[in-house]
């Protein structure tokens, strides 16, 4: 086998791959998807005075 009938065969397969993920992404019947952008929780800031109201000296 040369080079160029291997990277044949890979090209094939993951274009196999890819149009078996598609086909299972658009199952009409699969309950797992999910459309919707995935929600980032939102990080704050927090001041040294919220800190401590939390007694983090407490925790051992």
């Amino acid at each position: 086998m040369n080079q160029a009938a291997i990277r044949q065969l890979i090209d094939d397969r993951v274009a196999a791959a890819l149009k078996a993920k598609a086909a299972n992404i658009e199952n009409a019947d699969n309950t797992n998807r999910n459309r919707e952008p995935r929600e980032v929780p939102i990080a704050r800031k927090c001041s040294y005075k919220e800190f401590m109201s939390c007694q983090p000296l407490n925790f051992k």
